[in-house]
């Protein structure tokens, strides 16, 4: 199943461009940005799920120890 796609302009420092090229090559720089945003957006997700069972976790002792 194909993925829809949509063209976005982005300003970036020319050294993070540079950096990006010699890691995935001139050609491979949406496949490298698309890659690098998903793994940043599953790592958010994953820290605000882990700050969530820990709040619950504090407030279940809270009232145990109550």
């Amino acid at each position: 199943m194909a993925v829809e796609k949509t063209h976005l302009y982005l300003n970036l420092p020319v050294e993070l461009l540079r950096e990006i090229d010699a890691l995935a090559g001139p050609r491979r720089r949406s496949a490298f940005i698309a890659a690098a945003v998903e793994q940043e957006i599953r790592r958010r997700k994953l820290a605000a799920l882990k700050s969530e069972q820990l709040e619950a976790q504090e407030a279940s002792e809270r009232l145990s120890v109550n």
